[in-house]
């Protein structure tokens, strides 16, 4: 059997995939309706405020989107520069301590703060932990783990291929707790206001721990027949 790296558990993405959900509810309910995860939405509604000619609207979403595209250029380059599981655990850490600072942004502060600073969070999370237990995954979207999720067990059905049938299970589990976070997010944010991203922070303290104390072993040996993790494999569509 293959083993794979602690960063690509489904422990791992289980708990940023609820991350995940969480914060689509979180800054969606309480920061100004702007969607951080992932920008297609943030796309068709910067055009409709320009289109309508709210032009401060129009900046809500534009700067989301440059956020976010800031963030997919410091993971790049994380990836480059550290190597191992460095980048998962600089990221991880990363945003643990980030979600900490933003619960505690003044409650009169713009949303600003915080839109940007989760998008920027969103981007280094979804281009750094992208391969689970060799499946292209995201952590911070549905559309294509919906898509690999029927292809894969269209796959293993009709060729009898326990591999893709694993991948499908994986994508499955993926989406469940990304909704559930999302439940959570709407929940806990209605009852905690702001605060209640610190969830987020309690949720992604023992992956960083177990990041940092896996990290520390020797790598597993990699399978020659499949793709060991040493490449990104990105997913190729976004919601």
């Amino acid at each position: 059997m293959k083993k794979f790296p602690f960063e690509q558990s489904v422990y791992v993405f289980l708990s940023l995939a609820a991350v995940g959900g969480f914060l689509e509810a979180y800054t969606y309910l309480l920061h100004g309706g702007v969607f951080c995860n992932a920008q297609t939405g943030n796309l068709v509604l910067l055009a409709l405020a320009l289109f309508g000619g709210r032009f401060s609207s129009a900046a809500h979403y534009l700067f989301s989107i440059l956020a976010y595209l800031a963030g997919i250029f410091v993971s790049v380059f994380l990836s480059r520069a550290l190597k191992g599981t460095r980048a998962h655990v600089v990221v991880t850490a990363a945003e643990l301590a980030a979600f900490i600072a933003v619960a505690f942004i003044p409650s009169g502060a713009s949303d600003w703060y915080t839109y940007v600073s989760v998008s920027f969070i969103c981007a280094l999370q979804y281009n750094v932990f992208t391969v689970c237990r060799g499946a292209a995954l995201s952590t911070t979207f549905c559309t294509n783990n919906l898509r690999q999720a029927a292809i894969n067990l269209y796959k293993g059905a009709a060729e009898k291929d326990k591999t893709s049938l694993a991948k499908s299970g994986i994508y499955a589990l993926v989406i469940l707790f990304f909704a559930l976070g999302a439940v959570l997010g709407a929940f806990a944010s209605e009852k905690l206001g702001n605060y209640s991203v610190l969830l987020c922070s309690a949720i992604l303290l023992p992956v960083c721990v177990l990041l940092v104390a896996r990290g520390n072993r020797p790598a597993p040996p990699a399978d020659n027949g499949e793709n060991d993790g040493s490449q990104q494999i990105q997913p190729q569509h976004e919601d």
